[in-house]
């Protein structure tokens, strides 16, 4: 028989494992180690940063050793500059010292020239490197060329070299061709010598520097013959070319 209105609703009553205020649903054991506390879920959700420890452990080692190699660097070029002013190298000195033609009566005869190469510095040594070139030259126009030798010098030291060079294929001036042929004739020439020679300077074992300069000589002889004689000469330095 169902119940009519005026029956009393019996009391509900919960049960003794469930209470109301918290409202907590029991989970069986397997399912409840795989929800993590809510600490670890937030550490979960939060992406993972790549850690820059290493590179900010490196960095200050490769700035240190930087700093050292410039400290170097810095510490041997303010040695080599006060040892250069202390010792103030001076360029080296060229003279001539006697012109003699070989074969007169060839068609482009050749020109022996004396030198005497002078180092008047303390404690520098003077190297004339590979690749220099004269040029002898009669009224500006160049009569003969060949090339520089190489050799070296010790401090305060004098070196006597010789170089050969071979006139060109022009025609030879006849003032030149003369004073060649005519040994009775004793008439002064006025020639010029044009060196290139790149020289090195150089303290103990270490190079100061080394660059290319230009020996521009004036010079007189009596005649160009076998008894050739050096009457006037002068050899200044000129500018190096850039």
């Amino acid at each position: 028989m169902a119940p009519t209105l005026d029956d009393p609703t019996p009391p509900l009553h919960p049960s003794p494992g469930f209470r109301s205020d918290t409202s907590t649903l029991p989970l069986p054991n397997d399912e409840a180690h795989r929800l993590p506390p809510p600490y670890n879920a937030s550490a979960s959700e939060t992406p993972h940063q790549p850690s820059n420890k290493r590179g900010f452990i490196n960095r200050p080692r490769v700035i240190v050793t930087l700093l050292i190699l410039f400290s170097l660097v810095l510490i041997v070029g303010t040695s080599l500059g006060v040892i250069y002013l202390l010792l103030s190298p001076k360029y080296p000195k060229l003279a001539i010292s006697n012109v003699f033609v070989t074969h007169p009566l060839a068609k482009h005869p050749r020109f022996l020239i004396s030198l005497k190469a002078k180092n008047p510095n303390n404690r520098v040594g003077v190297g004339y490197e590979k690749g220099g070139r004269a040029a002898l030259s009669f009224k500006k126009k160049s009569v003969a060329t060949g090339p520089f030798p190489t050799f070296a010098q010790g401090d305060k030291s004098s070196s006597a070299v010789q170089m050969v060079l071979r006139a060109s294929n022009k025609t030879m001036p006849h003032e030149i061709r003369n004073s060649i042929l005519n040994t009775t004739s004793k008439l002064p020439l006025s020639l010029g010598l044009t060196m290139n020679v790149p020289v090195r300077m150089k303290i103990w074992t270490t190079k100061i520097w080394i660059e290319e300069l230009v020996f521009d000589c004036k010079f007189r002889v009596n005649t160009l013959a076998n008894s050739s004689r050096i009457l006037y000469q002068r050899c200044p330095i000129k500018a190096p070319p850039k």
